[in-house]
């Protein structure tokens, strides 16, 4: 018998009414649902000349997950855009259903469309893009509150309404927050000017996440599939970075209560990083800063998270790791999802595992983190 999980892991697919309004008031400088014939629903910014999602197919290339690209009825619901999507992808309901399929109680909510939009260079329209989706994704989770967590979207281009928006979401009820996985251009995470964005989160207790692909710097576009390729392969460097930096940089030390999520951008990597982390302060003792009263493995330890989909590397590598800090993913709605598989891709990964290592990745961990549980 399949036993319940939480995913930490999984995405909406945003409505096109996310973007009403935007385009009223910015003009050309705001997103907006352009359709194809032939080819689906794109997401348009007609000032700067940008088409996001667009290497990858559009609005409808983020919503197959279960069906295989080798199926001309996939790419005929992909061609027709939004009025192909499937009605767990609309209808929060129905999203449960399609969660009771895969095994799955409960499901932690990041973007689909909007990874990209956190690269529009223009803050103004991004701000209030973030708004929309922001009230628009609570309404969506609160249809089911006990089984869809939405984290809200914060702008750090601009500290001061990041702040604003972050007390806004907190005060609404949301359990998390997503930034940038890398932070903009001329800052870096452990800059004072970030400081009331982590001391706000810290005394609400709700974790900061930062997922894959939700690049600050104007990476808005998408890539050629050569391009796809290497930044998905290549990720984990990214991120690296950004934990570095929010561990050496002494933002995890000034708030020692505040937690960090990498999502998707698996855990096989974070062993060796940790070695080399702890190594690196080893090997320049001189130049540590005074206020690191601790190895970074061990900030790891007290603050940070990384979620993984398949990842058995990630697993055998679990001590090193630390089970408390791991959090499975099952990716729903996207095409490399393992949905509706998740329990098989669960066996496989937990194959030879004690059982207890599952439970705490795929719901304990989770279900501290975000105040979520399964039934009984």
């Amino acid at each position: 018998m399949a036993r319940l999980a939480i995913s930490a892991d999984s995405h909406i697919l945003e409505g096109a009414d996310v973007f009403i309004g935007l385009a009223e008031k910015f003009g050309d400088r705001a997103p907006r649902v352009v359709h194809e014939e032939g080819k689906g629903d794109y997401i348009d910014i007609p000032a700067t000349g940008k088409r996001l999602n667009a290497a990858i197919g559009g609005v409808g290339r983020l919503g197959i997950a279960g069906m295989s690209l080798d199926d001309p009825e996939t790419h005929r619901l992909i061609a027709l855009g939004y009025d192909g999507l499937k009605p767990a992808l609309v209808d929060p309901v129905e999203r449960t259903k399609a969660m009771d399929v895969d095994g799955v109680w409960g499901e932690v909510i990041y973007p689909s469309v909007f990874m990209r939009l956190f690269g529009i260079p223009d803050t103004e329209v991004l701000a209030a893009s973030f708004r929309n989706y922001n009230d628009w994704l609570w309404d969506f989770c609160a249809t089911v509150p006990e089984r869809l967590t939405g984290l809200a979207l914060l702008v750090m281009q601009d500290p001061v309404i990041a702040h604003q928006e972050l007390k806004r979401a907190i005060a609404k009820g949301y359990k998390g927050v997503c930034i940038p996985c890398s932070a903009p251009d001329g800052k870096r995470y452990h800059d004072p000017i970030y400081d009331p964005i982590w001391a706000t989160a810290e005394e609400a207790g709700i974790p900061i996440n930062l997922h894959i692909f939700t690049h600050p710097n104007g990476a808005i576009t998408g890539l050629d599939q050569a391009g796809l390729i290497t930044e998905y392969a290549s990720a984990p460097t990214l991120i690296q970075y950004t934990l570095s930096d929010l561990i050496a940089g002494g933002v995890a030390h000034r708030y020692p209560n505040l937690k960090f999520v990498a999502a998707e951008f698996n855990t096989g990597w974070v062993a060796n990083w940790l070695e080399r982390m702890d190594h690196a302060v080893y090997r320049a003792r001189t130049a540590v800063p005074e206020y690191m009263d601790m190895k970074p493995s061990e900030y790891w330890l007290r603050q940070f998270y990384a979620t993984f989909e398949d990842d058995r590397s990630g697993i055998l590598t679990r001590d090193a790791i630390g089970v408390e800090t791991m959090m499975w993913g099952n990716d729903f709605p996207h095409h490399d999802s393992v949905w509706p598989h998740s329990q098989e891709a669960l066996d496989m990964v937990f194959e030879g595992v004690p059982d207890q290592v599952r439970q705490a990745t795929t719901v304990d961990n989770v279900s501290k983190l975000y105040g979520m549980s399964v039934p009984e």
